[in-house]
């Protein structure tokens, strides 16, 4: 016989998790012993929040395409480690959960304190985990927590990804099972996870490859599917196929070089008005692994997008997204990248006759005409420092092969709409729920993954507030990241919408992150003045080692970044 919780540990290992993310609580600390036994498969990151821990496993899901593991006591993992899963839920990012009920001594009726187990006298953490991942199961027994770890790694990547949960009854935590005689059988987990995800058929590429190549004025708008599906390459090559400019979600950012002659920038208030204008006048939209949520549309702005005068073409791995926001004229079910590829073969196949030099020339002439990445703040020489300074200063020190990971609030504005991204998949956001703090945990999990690369995180100072924890675990685990925080001693977004005479519920005195940071072990440094931070900033991301730079900034509305 062997303990359910050694079974776990093997599944892991069959399955490839990488890293398990999380606090030791509640009778987990002895999964985390049998996780310790296999440390030379699986490596165990002590998160110090469980916040943090489902930010991190969000950030390697992203980047991967694979779930890791977070793991905690059960009612931190339905509160704490909230944020970050309903982040995946939303996002469509694969992770998985694996946390328990906490209830002691098997006396769920009795209203041990701590229990989960929904009885009365309990917190419903089944429930709670249900409204916000795949795929949910409690498990009573060994068998059952087994196959329940087995299935919540298959559910995490099949379809549409994103965070499943099993959760422990306290007895199973020393239950054993014979892997060979459990019942049901517990097939190896190989033959759960063949699944071959949706592809579009070859009809209706050709369908699609037609549309676009009679269209006058295309557009593509690409979202975070592109990035799950890792479909740069097929992004660019139809783009330049075709000579159609490709615009983004905002999740999408970089889903395309922002540099490239048909990149138009993010859609939205936040955006590009050369991405918004193109989409407004486009007469065929093809909308690939975007559910065109509201905030990448204007909030369904009847001048935006004309369904009834507009032809929309609409690829997504969920078919539930498919013809959601708006009726379409083509929808298909499929991975991004395998859609792409196959309206590419078609394409080729029917060879048009196109004038892809005069095409991208127009499209060149027309961001200029509509300033693309244009901003006079941009060399602002101001003090406090003008946020996109700030922007200005990272574009200058940040390399195609280095990754910016966006948090929350007016900072991710200001990087959204003015930081130019230079290579596919360099930029990340968190944009499910975009919860404050999330881009620091995020920014240590792309370090982790990345040790070759510079990671830069820029971040407001309430974000960085809701996110100190990490200090300590960078310098722990010596994760050369940086972190740029805009420091306006504000909570900007919120304060902007507030009665000016009623804000003080969002304004304090200026922290200083800099000696924080210090006394975590990092590279702390204050910069007031405009010509200190380009040095500053090239300073930090060239230390390997973890940094901060604390930029006193001046309070900025976000509304001077919309685009309408």
């Amino acid at each position: 016989m062997t303990k359910a919780t050694e079974i776990m540990a093997d599944i892991l290992v069959q399955a490839g998790i990488e890293y398990v993310f999380g606090i030791p609580g509640g009778c987990t600390p002895f999964v985390f012993e049998d996780l310790a036994k296999k440390q030379d498969k699986i490596t165990t990151i002590l998160s110090r929040q469980e916040g943090a821990a489902s930010c991190m496993a969000d950030m390697y899901g992203r980047l991967t395409g694979k779930p890791a593991v977070i793991m905690g006591q059960g009612a931190w993992m339905g509160s704490n480690a909230a944020y970050g899963i309903m982040e995946a839920y939303l996002a469509g990012v694969p992770m998985v959960i694996i946390t328990e009920t906490s209830d002691y001594a098997s006396l769920p009726l009795h209203q041990p304190y701590q229990n989960c187990t929904g009885d009365y006298g309990a917190i419903d953490l089944p429930s709670i985990m249900r409204s916000m991942t795949k795929f949910t199961t409690v498990a009573n027994n060994a068998s059952e927590f087994a196959h329940g770890v087995q299935l919540a790694i298959k559910h995490a990547i099949t379809g549409k990804p994103g965070p499943t949960a099993v959760l422990m009854r306290w007895n199973v935590v020393n239950a054993e099972l014979d892997p060979d005689t459990a019942t049901p059988r517990l097939y190896p987990l190989a033959g759960h996870l063949n699944v071959s995800p949706p592809s579009i058929i070859k009809e209706d590429a050709e369908r699609i490859a037609d549309m676009l190549i009679a269209a006058k004025k295309p557009v593509m708008i690409t979202g975070r599917g592109v990035h799950a599906g890792k479909a740069y390459t097929e992004v660019q090559e139809l783009a330049e196929l075709l000579g159609i400019p490709v615009a983004t979600s905002y999740m999408g950012k970089s889903t395309i070089p922002e540099v490239h002659d048909l990149a138009l920038g993010t859609t939205g208030i936040i955006g590009q008005k050369a991405a918004n204008e193109r989409v407004t006048h486009a007469d065929v939209i093809f909308a690939v692994g975007t559910g065109l949520a509201p905030e990448n549309i204007k909030m369904l702005s009847p001048e935006f997008i004309r369904p009834l005068e507009q032809k929309i073409i609409q690829v997504d791995i969920e078919p539930l997204h498919v013809g959601w926001v708006y009726p379409v004229e083509i929808g298909v079910t499929s991975d991004a990248k395998l859609a792409l590829r196959a309206v590419i073969d078609a394409v080729k196949e029917k060879k048009p006759k196109i004038d892809l030099e005069k095409k991208i020339e127009e499209i060149k002439a027309f961001k200029v005409e509509h300033k693309y990445f244009e901003n006079e703040y941009q060399a602002s020489n101001d003090t406090p420092i003008f946020p996109g300074r700030v922007v200005e200063e990272v574009t200058k020190v940040l390399g195609p092969d280095d990754l910016l990971v966006l948090d929350a609030g007016n900072n991710r504005i200001f990087f959204t709409h003015l930081y130019q991204s230079t290579k596919a998949g360099q930029v990340f956001a968190g944009g499910g729920v975009a919860a404050m703090g999330w881009g620091a945990p995020a920014g240590l999990a792309a370090q982790l993954i990345n040790p070759d690369k510079r990671v830069v995180c820029p971040m407001g100072d309430g974000c960085m507030f809701m996110a100190l924890t990490c200090l300590e675990t960078a310098a722990q685990y010596d994760l050369p990241v940086t972190y740029v925080i805009l420091n306006n001693s504000v909570l900007g977004n919120v304060n902007d919408f507030m009665n000016p005479e009623l804000r003080m519920i969002t304004e304090y005195n200026e922290p200083d992150f800099a000696s924080l940071a210090k006394a975590s072990g990092w590279m702390g440094m204050k910069v007031t003045k405009p010509q200190e931070l380009g040095p500053a900033l090239k300073e930090a991301i060239e230390s390997e080692r973890p940094a901060l730079v604390d930029v006193t900034t001046m309070h900025q509305p976000h509304f001077s970044m919309m685009t309408f």
